[in-house]
């Protein structure tokens, strides 16, 4: 009587994941081959997987250039260097919305937008005249002596601190101002513009509505102030002039220059 034995030994690969700069062990990087996922390093980076059919491994790791081997010998120990990922990302926006559709009029917000062309479609001496003429239900009062320069959206806005307190003409009332993403409107409610060229908007969005606490405490709304953007790549110089009654006289001199990551504009 003749008893026959195969035995067949199981080959595994062993290797070790690190960064390429530091030689930090990665946890968690992914290890998958047939484009199924065999392992995932741990926290020393080591991993291990069966080698009987496995030819090619790709390695990847969140923030690191994704890594490839032929696999020649199983028994060979590997060590895994990746490289992180050195590309600067551009500007990204983050729009909080229910609706696929991006366009304005899909929008589950009330917002008006208002370009460059609207700006100057009045006599573009003053916000307030682009405000008034083109956003219905806001009203933008200009400063004065006694008063600054305020919003009204939709009845809601007027400096009243509380239902019996003070009336101050330079507060604003439940709305909140932005430049460039930076707030305007300090945390008693005050909004002072004085210091805004007017002439360097580029771009203004207004929000009426509750849709406008997404900024904090506006439940009127809010209004989003926008520089001129210059285009990426060109440099330009130019000249506004502008005569009108009373003596008006008005000179505006812009240089922009727009850069890979960065950008200038003096008006």
């Amino acid at each position: 009587m003749a008893i026959f034995l195969n035995i067949y030994s199981q080959k595994t690969l062993k290797g070790k994941v690190f960064d390429a700069n530091n030689n930090n062990p990665l946890a968690g990087a992914t290890i998958t081959f047939s484009g199924k996922v065999g392992a995932t390093s741990d926290k020393d980076g080591m991993f291990s997987i069966d080698c009987d059919k496995v030819s090619r491994i790709t390695v990847s790791y969140v923030g690191y250039e994704t890594y490839q081997h032929s696999i020649k010998n199983c028994d060979d120990e590997m060590s895994i260097a990746l490289v992180p990922v050195g590309h600067i990302l551009e500007d990204v926006e983050i729009t909080a919305t229910s609706n696929q559709n991006k366009s304005l009029l899909y929008q589950p917000s009330s917002i008006t937008k208002l370009s460059v062309t609207e700006l100057k479609r009045g006599d573009g001496l003053f916000l307030d005249d682009a405000i008034n003429s083109n956003v219905p239900g806001v009203t933008m009062f200009r400063r004065s002596v006694s008063a600054g320069q305020q919003f009204n959206i939709r009845g809601y806005g007027n400096g009243v601190r509380g239902t019996n307190g003070v009336n101050s003409n330079f507060d604003g009332q439940g709305y909140k101002v932005y430049l460039n993403g930076i707030p305007i409107t300090d945390a008693e409610g005050i909004t002072l513009m004085d210091d805004i060229d007017f002439g360097s908007v580029g771009n203004v969005e207004v929000v009426k509505g509750p849709s406008g606490t997404l900024y904090g405490l506006a439940i009127a709304g809010v209004v989003n102030l926008k520089t001129i953007r210059p285009e990426k790549g060109k440099t330009s110089i130019g000249q506004d002039v502008m005569f009108g009654s009373y003596g008006l006289q008005r000179f505006t001199t812009h240089f922009q220059m727009g850069g890979e990551h960065s950008s200038l504009l003096l008006n």
